[in-house]
């Protein structure tokens, strides 16, 4: 005995959705398509405007992920002259070039003869910024320029790093914006796979159920068995379950594919896989899961009436974790003392810094929460980013309270 398993996130719904606009598209006529008029038409307008926004959404996380390879060699940079020029100061003040007091130009405490830490992009374009307006200011009150570096090679360095930072920004707004277009549709995406679904077991269904889940599977309708019984083999020929190699825990969302019948199913949040009753003989299965080594499994022998159970392991890319840094204001001012968390992961927390700055490494790469919170006895609710962690990058989430 089976039972249908409704779509629970984006990739299961458009998943439903293609494969019942497609089927509906390649049927020729007299052949029977189970949909009324009216869910075909809605189908026919929603589907595209759906994709579009999907297709959309996976190019701005192509963009981060292309933004984020930039900053690995812009970030350094900007880093390096911005430490070298405090350097610079701090050695003409120990030989005594300039007085101490010089430092407060530059934000430093004038008996601080240490180098400002950089652990954050905030950082560095914080201490960039007080570097150039404290230089500039310097030298147009008659003082000699400090060079190696000088001021024009430390702007130029922070330019660059700066506006790539914008732009990252940029994309993640947009990233965010493309994520709620598509989870406003969500709604309305249920509601017609939900009568596309009804309709075509109404369409199949002769009283062979078997049959009419068969029939139905190839317009997209999903099948699990019923929980508390066995798996039927008159419903699945193959089953399993999908974990990470590392951890062990379930993978949710892996796609597998049957190489020789071009059709995949997904996984779901326990790691389970179910295909469907295929043709006896030996198939070839190719699972695939962003961040995770593709796995292509061959000589799967299928035989009628029997099901055959295959786990599958999936091994993570060596660097699936990122860091997450920015600044938490509040009316437009830093807040000392905030707490960052990323949702779901309690040491994955930060405190932010006398200007406002936070940074947390070691984030697991995709799409996470981070959420802040300003320090007691503040009454201000907790405010949530929900943001893209690439592998290997950092990404800015800044808070406004």
């Amino acid at each position: 005995m089976s039972t249908r398993r409704k779509p629970y996130s984006t990739a299961t719904r458009y998943k439903a959705l293609k494969a019942g606009k497609e089927h509906k598209d390649m049927v020729p006529p007299p052949s029977v398509i189970p949909y009324k008029t009216g869910t075909a038409a809605s189908l026919d307008a929603f589907f595209p405007l759906y994709k579009a926004k999907i297709e959309a959404l996976d190019a701005l996380l192509l963009q981060q992920i292309s933004l984020s390879a930039q900053m690995k060699i812009v970030r350094p940079k900007a880093e390096i002259f911005v430490n070298h020029f405090y350097q610079a100061l701090q050695n003409a003040i120990k030989r005594e070039t300039f007085l101490a007091e010089v430092r407060t130009v530059y934000g430093l405490d004038a008996n601080d003869g240490n180098i400002p830490k950089m652990d954050s992009e905030a950082d560095i374009s914080y201490w960039g910024d007080k570097a150039i307006a404290g230089e500039n200011a310097r030298v147009l009150a008659s003082g000699a320029p400090i060079t190696f570096p000088g001021l024009a090679e430390v702007q130029a360095k922070l330019t660059a790093f700066t506006n790539l930072n914008l732009q990252q920004a940029e994309a993640k707004t947009a990233y965010d914006n493309g994520q709620e277009s598509i989870a406003a549709d969500a709604v309305t995406a249920d509601q017609l796979i939900l009568k596309m679904w009804n309709e075509t077991e109404a369409e199949f269904d002769t009283g062979n159920k078997p049959s009419m889940r068969r029939k139905a599977r190839e317009w997209g309708v999903v099948y699990i068995p019923t929980p508390g019984q066995a798996p039927s083999p008159d419903d699945f020929s193959i089953m399993g379950k999908i974990t990470n190699l590392i951890t062990g825990n379930p993978v949710d969302e892996a796609e597998v594919k049957v190489v020789e019948t071009n059709e995949t199913y997904l996984s779901d949040s326990d790691g389970n896989y179910f295909i469907p009753v295929l043709t006896a003989g030996t198939y070839t299965l190719e699972i695939t899961k962003p961040l995770h080594e593709v796995e292509t499994i061959s000589g799967v022998v299928v035989t009628d009436g029997v099901i055959t159970t295959l786990n599958i392991q999936l091994n993570p890319v060596i660097n699936i974790n990122g860091s997450v840094s920015g600044i938490v204001n509040l009316t437009g001012l830093p807040v000392a003392g905030a707490t960052v968390s990323v949702v779901g992961f309690p040491l994955l927390t930060a405190t932010t810094d006398g200007a406002g700055h936070y940074t947390i490494s070691n984030v697991p790469a995709g799409m996470q929460s981070v959420q802040a919170q300003l320090p007691p006895p503040s009454p201000m609710p907790t405010q949530i980013n929900n943001i893209a962690v690439i592998s290997g990058g950092n990404v800015t989430a800044d808070f406004n309270f």
